[in-house]
C-alpha cells in the first residue's frame, strides 16, 4: 500500500525551532551607541571650553566694570527700564600678559522696555585698566557714553 501525503494527526510533530537570528542588528546597535558616546564626549568637551571662555571673560574687570556702569546709568535705565540684565553671550576678545593686556568686548543688556549693546575697549598697563570706549547703543541707535559720570 502507498503512503498518503497527509500526515497522521496522532503522530508527534517535530518541535518548532526559531530561525537563526542575524547578529547584524546587534553590531549596528553597538557601533551606533559607541559613536553616540564619542559624539557626546566631544560635545561635552567643546561645551566646557566655550563655557570656560565665557566665564573668564565675564569675570574680567572690563566686563564687570562696564556692566556695573550700564546697570547704574540713569539715561540707559530711562530708555530700556530696570532691572538691566546682561545676555548670556559675549563677543570679542581679551588678552592678558602679566600686568598688561587689552580688551574689546560687545554684549547685550536688556530691560523691560528694550535692549542695548554695550561696547568696551580698554588697555591694561601696570595692572590698571584705561578705557578708550565704554558705551551702550540702544535699538533706536542712540549711543550712551558709560564713561561719563
Amino acid at each position: 500500500m502507498s503512503q498518503s501525503p497527509v500526515s497522521d494527526p496522532f503522530q508527534p510533530q517535530p518541535a518548532y525551532t526559531e530561525p537563526k537570528k542575524s547578529d547584524t542588528g546587534c553590531i549596528l546597535l553597538g557601533l551606533g551607541g559607541g559613536c553616540l558616546v564619542a559624539l557626546l564626549v566631544c560635545g561635552g568637551l567643546i561645551g566646557t571650553g566655550v563655557f570656560g571662555v565665557f566665564a573668564m571673560i565675564k569675570s574680567s574687570e572690563p566686563y564687570t566694570e562696564s556692566l556695573a556702569k550700564a546697570q547704574s546709568n540713569v539715561e540707559l535705565q530711562s530708555v530700556i527700564g530696570e532691572p538691566i540684565e546682561p545676555s548670556v553671550f559675549v563677543q570679542g576678545n581679551i588678552h592678558f600678559k602679566d600686568d598688561d593686556g587689552d580688551a574689546d568686548l560687545n554684549y547685550s543688556v536688556s530691560g523691560p522696555n528694550g535692549s542695548a549693546t554695550v561696547h568696551v575697549i580698554g588697555t591694561k598697563a601696570d595692572g590698571s585698566w584705561d578705557y578708550s570706549r565704554m558705551d551702550a547703543t540702544t535699538a533706536d541707535g542712540t549711543t550712551i557714553d558709560l564713561l561719563v559720570d
